[in-house]
């Protein structure tokens, strides 16, 4: 893949190792001797126009263009950075390889590249791999001089901004140009303001808003960073009385840095970044070797050689005059105001997104407001954070493969083993709680939801220190139960969790803060529809293949009956009867695993624990093909079709596995590459549980639903008609790829605890539902394979739904299959599946 950001382009790929030389020799002929042929020229220019329609509402790129229009024209940030067809278009025939040819002859210089290839061989014999096939790089011996252009013309600032959306969003932020921090990484001076103003623990900013009942998040640090400048921001996420309040809310932010100021630059707060920022580099857990070598080459645009592995982690010098000279800069006279909410008004549209906005300069009450805002004794500095690990000693065995189950009394299930193969001082801890009425009806799933959102309020003060210190936690509400995750550091964890545990077996509901809840959740369903097309498709399709899960719109109609009383209530009724499951996994011993499991007990004592949970269950098509429309506002054109086997069984599953190896890239070739329908093509396996099956997904600016449904079906029945001429060391190539996916190895701690998290749910109880698909994979004859595939894939036994939004295309609105008018009624007719 590859994307390209204000100032490089970073181009990446992953394989398996054994094709790691053959593949670096092509790779690197992409900048040895590009071809830029002329017919794929052409082709990509539509595919840089169809990912701009794709995300023509996509509120970031919308508000991203505004913020270009208003800073200084001279700016190169004031560029439109996507392109599109106007924007590509040259009049002369080739005219625009020429123009590429000249771009790449220009920039394209080894002197300003940046290279990471990792692999299994050793450093020298990696470096004899890659050194012949680069080093033909031509160095151009360019020099990129920082830019000189101030990021806002002289007496723009103060400037006030209203950006009108689309979607009901309610954003303040502020935004305060400063000098390159580039150079900085071992001060990080914003690192230190943001840990500060971005606090959310008692006394923070966000604590006085959230008082007020004016926000609903916040975050600050360091925003646009380039060689030569950067900026400093600080974003709000509004309640409607935020909105209502905003030059209140924007004192506030000042009184905040006000109260920065008050003290010279803290030494203690300092180090306490800077030992947070050392425990993060030690006990770094690995991550994808894609993502490392993609981070990696764009680090060592930034870093010395010697610092490229710690730069972004690194603290090393306490520098109070430096963040001072910072801090300075955040004046009301420096800023930039928006707010980002609808109703607002607006007399100006940008060009290519065509968002309504309205720029002006900040009023002298307004300034003045600002300026005199002074100390509030609400908001004060940090407090000294009781989160961060001081044990890091790595407990000894963890020889047993898979956890043990050690309590299973009925009531609670709980697994525990000892990390033996990462050796950090982390483990990850997960606890559900199962329950009768959990997700059966949209009432119980939209009280369940906000149940949920109010206990992560309710302990966001207490939580936020430990997500600083490197400790992780979630809460959250799934279609059986609430789900408490804990990961990293182990030594406070055990703090944490009870925290976690008291507030879910005693909620504290606070009114104001339930019904600003409410409303946020509310607005998220309300604005799901001005997602991608794709996006709401695939989310469709989960509602119809599961018989517990709501529309939308179901969904906002239980939230529009839910008070107070009746959350009281539901979590009276939730806590009377319930199951739990947990897992403690990482750097613990039996003592402590004990100890866990003896919390756990003890929270909930008292409650009532006796409970049968109802299954999953899951649709099983018979079949035919059936279409079910999904309204969208966008212009594009989208279009899934999901196929399912009428065999569920482990042999089916990887028979789709091996399908979707031999099926993806000609797909993804054949109407992105060759017929350019648009620039969102993919498809792949789709398991749900243990139902095997297949999709294939198009969103497309130039192609409605029914031409797409001619593209999909007749890709699929050149494919089927060209089973007979795969060969057995074909299918032995894909049935290789797929199984080296099934046999990787976890990277890291979290993902393991992960995988037997997911075996526990799932019913695994032996943690081998990775072994059990290898096995039925080994089993799997070509001849079967074949038979399998044929069987789902072909007309005649094909079991599917074609899900579709229309765009633009008002010539095809409907396809030529069943229509299912009601998802309700359809899913009250067909059979299930259940899973426990």
């Amino acid at each position: 893949n590859a994307y390209t950001s204000f100032e490089h382009t970073d181009y990446f790929f992953d394989i398996d190792p054994a094709y790691l030389d053959k593949t670096l020799d092509r790779f690197s002929q992409f900048f040895v001797a590009p071809l830029f042929t002329e017919a794929y020229v052409e082709r990509e220019k539509n595919a840089v126009h169809s990912e701009y329609t794709a995300k023509i509402k996509n509120e970031q790129r919308r508000s991203l263009e505004v913020f270009k229009t208003v800073i200084n024209p001279e700016h190169p940030f004031a560029k439109f950075s996507v392109g599109n067809l106007d924007t590509l278009s040259v009049e002369e025939q080739g005219g625009l390889r020429k123009q590429l040819i000249a771009f790449y002859e220009q920039y394209y210089s080894a002197n300003i590249m940046t290279l990471v290839v990792l692999g299994n061989e050793s450093p020298p014999e990696l470096r004899a791999m890659v050194e012949p096939k680069f080093e033909q790089i031509p160095n151009r011996k360019v020099l990129l001089e920082p830019i000189a252009q101030s990021l806002f013309a002289d007496d723009k600032l103060p400037m006030a901004l209203s950006i009108v959306p689309e979607q009901d969003q309610r954003l303040l932020s502020v935004t305060f140009p400063t000098p390159s921090v580039a150079e900085l990484y071992e001060q990080k001076p914003m690192s230190y303001i943001g840990n500060i103003i971005g606090h959310e623990g008692e006394g923070s900013l966000l604590s006085y808003l959230r008082g007020k009942g004016w926000a609903e998040g916040l975050s600050a640090g360091a925003g646009l960073s380039y060689h030569g400048g950067a900026t400093f921001n600080v974003m709000v996420k509004l309640t409607e009385s935020g909105v209502n309040n905003r030059d209140e809310v924007v004192k506030a932010i000042f009184q905040t840095i006000n109260r920065l100021q008050s003290k010279p630059p803290q030494a203690w707060l300092f180090e306490e970044q800077k030992a947070l920022a050392d425990q993060q580099f030690r006990y770094q857990e690995s991550s994808s070797p894609i993502g490392t070598v993609s981070r990696l080459a764009n680090d060592m645009q930034y870093y010395p050689q010697q610092d490229v592995l710690r730069g972004a982690m690194m603290l090393n010098e306490f520098d109070a005059p430096l963040i001072e000279q910072f801090t300075q800069r955040l004046t009301p006279e420096n800023s930039l105001v928006t707010i980002n909410a609808k109703g607002l008004v607006a007399d100006k549209k940008s060009h290519y997104y065509q968002t309504p906005f309205s720029s002006s300069p900040v009023s002298d009450e307004q300034l003045a407001l600002w300026n005199q805002a002074g100390l509030n004794p609400a908001i004060t500095l940090p407090a000294k954070n009781e989160f961060i690990a001081d044990d890091f000693s790595i407990k000894a065995g963890g020889k047993r493969p898979v956890p043990e189950l050690l309590i299973d009394d009925g009531s609670l299930k709980f697994w525990f083993k000892t990390d033996g193969t990462y050796e950090i001082p982390k483990a990850s801890v997960n606890v559900r709680l199962l329950s009768p009425v959990a997700g059966q009806t949209p009432e119980q799933a939209a009280h369940l939801g906000l149940l949920s959102r109010a206990l992560v309020d309710q302990l966001n003060e207490f939580s936020y220190p430990a997500t600083l210190a490197g400790l992780h936690y979630s809460l959250s509400a799934g279609s059986r139960g609430l789900l408490v995750k804990i990961n990293g550091f182990n030594d406070k964890q055990m703090l944490l969790l009870e925290k976690i545990l008291s507030a879910v077996a005693d909620p504290a509901f606070d009114p104001q803060r339930v019904e600003d809840l409410r409303q946020e959740q509310m607005r998220q369903l309300e604005n799901a529809a001005m997602q991608q097309p794709y996006r709401l498709i695939m989310g469709d399709l989960s509602q119809l293949i599961f018989r517990h899960q709501y529309s939308e719109q179901q969904l906002l109609d239980a939230y529009r009956e839910v008070d107070l009383a009746s959350l009281k209530r539901y979590s009276q009724t939730f806590l009377s009867s319930f199951k739990t499951e947990a897992l403690v996994y990482g750097n613990y011993d039996r003592d402590q695993a004990d100890a866990f499991a003896t919390s756990i007990q003890r929270a909930f004592e008292g409650k009532g624990q006796s409970a049968t949970i109802p299954s999953v269950d899951v649709l099983t098509l018979s079949e035919g093909e059936r279409g079910l429309v999904i309204e969208s506002p966008y212009t594009d054109a989208a279009l899934m079709f999901y196929l399912q086997s009428a065999e569920l069984s482990k042999q089916s599953r990887v028979s789709m596995g091996v399908a979707s190896q031999w099926l993806q890239s000609d797909f993804y070739t054949e109407l992105r590459t060759e017929k350019q329908l648009g620039y969102i093509v993919t498809s792949g396996v789709y398991p749900i549980y243990d139902v095997p099956g297949l999709f294939f997904v198009v969103q497309s600016p130039v192609a409605g639903a029914v031409q797409l449904q001619q593209e999909i079906n007749q890709f699929i029945e050149e494919r089927v008609g060209q089973l007979s001429a795969v060969t057995e060391a074909d299918f032995e190539q894909y049935r290789g790829a797929l199984r080296l996916r099934l046999s990787e190895k976890p990277k890291n701690l979290w993902e393991q605890g992960e995988r037997f998290w997911r075996d526990i749910s799932y019913r695994y109880d032996a943690f081998d539902s990775r072994e059990q698909l290898i096995a039925a994979l080994d089993d799997l004859s070509f001849g079967e394979w074949k038979k399998q595939v044929g069987q789902v894939l072909s007309q005649q036994s094909r079991r599917g739904v074609w899900l579709y939004s229309t765009g633009k295309f008002e010539d095809q609105k409907s396809l030529d299959v069943k229509p299912i008018d009601n998802v309700q009624q359809f899913k009250s007719g067909q059979p299930f599946q259940s899973f426990q």
